[in-house]
């Protein structure tokens, strides 16, 4: 059984293959919401305090489901716009999936010619007896 559970975990932390997402189809997708009220972040401030546990959420999910996974590898502020979560048009999100490490989101503040890291999140699995 144990070895059962093992191939199961290990497959959802290095998928073999994730179809490639087209933009053109996020409507068909059943990406849910955030939350149940629009979430609009307009400051840095906010941006910081918020967005940490959304980006929390959509991490997790990208653990566990592949269309997910590759939607918000592709596009990820468009996914957070249909999840009802908006951010200022200054700013960036980009996400990386390596096979063997953690998926990771990293938010920027773009700024004329250069980009401020505002967040770097990482979902990291801890098991306690």
């Amino acid at each position: 059984m144990l070895a059962s559970v093992s191939k199961k975990f290990m497959s959802l932390l290095f998928p073999t293959r994730v179809k490639k997402v087209d933009i053109e189809n996020l409507n068909d997708q059943n990406l849910s919401r955030f939350s149940q009220e629009d979430i609009i972040l307009e400051t840095v401030d906010q941006i910081q305090d918020l967005l940490p546990d959304v980006l929390g959420q959509a991490l997790a999910r990208t653990w566990v489901d592949k269309r997910f996974l590759s939607a918000f590898q592709e596009f990820p502020l468009q996914v957070l716009e249909k999840g009802g979560v908006y951010l200022p048009d200054h700013i960036t999100i980009e996400f990386s999936k390596e096979k063997k490490s953690r998926p990771k989101v990293i938010v920027y503040e773009n700024m004329r010619n250069t980009k401020k890291k505002l967040l770097e999140l990482k979902l990291i699995m801890v098991a306690e007896e």
